[in-house]
């Protein structure tokens, strides 16, 4: 039953298991029983969280293994006030986040320091400098200017996320990327953040309701 749910939420999240002979490659991943076990252990609620931070951010989709999904788990369960009240920010965190060269630079530590732990620390410091610098205003007169002038065009960006995510589940498993790329005349990464807002935004109207 709890491989079927993973199977099922990662399908949602159009990431294809593979065997574990198999050298997986964007969009696929071999680590269904850390999967399994991070969702056993915290529900599927944090499991979803976890999969949306690995395959719904900016390049991230190809790095879903047995390290990446144990450092997620680790930070989305010590950091909740972002996760919970800056959702937005933190995927916004993990767009800019070069989560590749990170587990590179600490796979140097493999046999020295466990790999998850290693990769958690890492990462918590890129998101802790982030944070702080979102807090304390640096930057905050570029993004102020950025929403102003995305003001009059939130509405339509949702109103396409939600079209996206209507597309979506018409579509046959593994068909809506091609669709996106060839099709939409978006980047795979524009329409996921279409379709981010668009769940958001439904979210708040679940919640006020």
């Amino acid at each position: 039953m709890t491989e079927a749910l993973v199977r099922s939420i990662c399908a949602e999240f159009d990431v294809e298991i593979v065997p574990a002979n198999v050298f997986p490659m964007p969009g696929q991943t071999r680590a269904v029983a850390t999967m399994c076990r991070i969702l056993r252990k915290h529900g599927e609620g944090h499991f979803r969280l976890v999969m949306t931070t690995l395959a719904e951010t900016k390049d991230n989709q190809g790095l879903i293994d047995e390290h990446s999904l144990g450092a997620v788990s680790d930070l989305v369960r010590a950091c909740p006030e972002w996760v919970e009240k800056r959702t937005s920010e933190w995927l916004e965190w993990w767009d800019k986040l070069p989560l590749g060269w990170i587990m590179y630079s600490v796979s140097h530590l493999r046999g020295v320091s466990q790999q998850r732990h290693a990769l958690a620390g890492a990462i918590y410091h890129r998101l802790w400098v982030m944070a702080q610098e979102s807090m304390t205003g640096k930057g905050a007169t570029d993004k102020l200017r950025k929403r102003v002038g995305e003001a009059n065009t939130l509405e339509r960006r949702i109103e396409l996320g939600r079209r996206l995510i209507k597309i979506k589940a018409d579509l046959p498993h593994g068909h809506f990327g091609p669709w996106v790329r060839d099709k939409s005349g978006l980047s795979p990464a524009t329409a996921h953040n279409y379709m981010r807002l668009a769940r958001e935004a439904d979210q708040q109207e679940r919640a006020a309701a």
